[in-house]
């Protein structure tokens, strides 16, 4: 009984290390898309940005902002360019420039919200940028000139932001799941293979939730 008592928990240790060395793997996995994404829309930003295509740099440089992951040095870099756009659009006159490249910082930092909003002192800073442009008048392309207000709120919608988070949640513990499953070495019936089956579907599942609330948040 002793034997069986150590062997229960010993095998019950090994699944928790096993979890856990799963877990962190998928996160690591995870980080490095992430990061991957955000350095090579930066890079491609910033060749855009050279050849003096100024809109399509922002649209890389807003994407590298929507791959947000702790200590992504892309996305500090990514902001700070934003930045430098739009306080010399303003400088020059172009206050439609101006506010895309601010909004982008703005909007871009609420879009990743999950438990917590990134980059809180970039939204600060841009917002006050954004405000002081509220009604003043710049040139368009055309030598005319526009006044502008804010259009809509940057803030993201509730539900989609809950379906954010429980969309990561439900993917990484649907695909701990999977890969436990999948291990499993009974093949006397269907049973592992059906649970491998409702895994994989749960996997899909949450990974769309994930991604929708992405999107429409």
């Amino acid at each position: 009984m002793q034997n069986d008592s150590l062997a229960k928990k010993h095998h019950v240790s090994n699944m928790i290390v096993k979890a856990v060395s799963i877990g962190v793997l998928v996160m690591l996995v995870l980080w490095a898309r992430v990061f991957y994404g955000s350095m090579k829309d930066y890079e491609t930003g910033e060749t855009l940005l050279k050849e003096n295509q100024v809109i399509r740099a922002i649209t890389y440089f807003d994407r590298s902002l929507h791959w947000y992951a702790p200590i992504n040095p892309y996305s500090e870099k990514a902001a700070t360019r934003l930045w430098e756009i739009g306080e010399k659009a303003e400088k020059e006159g172009d206050l439609r420039m101006a506010r895309i490249a601010f909004e982008s910082i703005r909007n871009a930092s609420y879009g990743t919200t999950h438990v917590f909003t990134p980059r809180k002192e970039w939204i600060k800073r841009a917002e006050s940028k954004i405000n002081e442009l509220s009604g003043a008048k710049g040139q368009k392309g055309d030598g005319s000139t526009e006044s502008w207000s804010p259009k809509r709120s940057p803030h993201p919608h509730a539900l989609w932001s809950v379906a954010v988070v429980l969309g990561f949640l439900g993917w990484v513990g649907s695909a701990l799941g999977f890969i436990f499953a999948a291990s499993s070495k009974d093949r006397s019936n269907l049973r592992p293979f059906r649970r491998k089956l409702i895994w994989l579907s749960l996997v899909l599942a949450f990974g769309a939730l994930w991604f929708a609330g992405m999107v429409m948040a």
